[in-house]
């Protein structure tokens, strides 16, 4: 699984492209802005949501793919 940057220009792109996608990805409440090394603005999710998704992440492969390795790139 790999999870992408996302900012409000390919949100933008994104409407036009794959709008039912982005109802799911595209989630103010959960999300904060974040400046990243190259200057951009993006979006990322608040630390608890992000602790949680990850968390539950590690336990469905627990239970469902124990032969699985998660590695955290950054």
């Amino acid at each position: 699984m790999i999870l992408l940057t996302h900012n409000r220009d390919l949100h933008q792109v994104n409407l036009g492209w794959h709008p039912r996608a982005e109802e799911l990805l595209w989630q103010p409440a959960l999300q904060q802005d974040k400046r990243s090394e190259n200057g951009a603005l993006n979006v990322r999710y608040h630390h608890q949501v992000k602790a949680g998704a990850v968390r539950t992440l590690r336990d469905l492969v627990a239970a469902h793919a124990p032969w699985l390795r998660i590695r955290y790139a950054f």
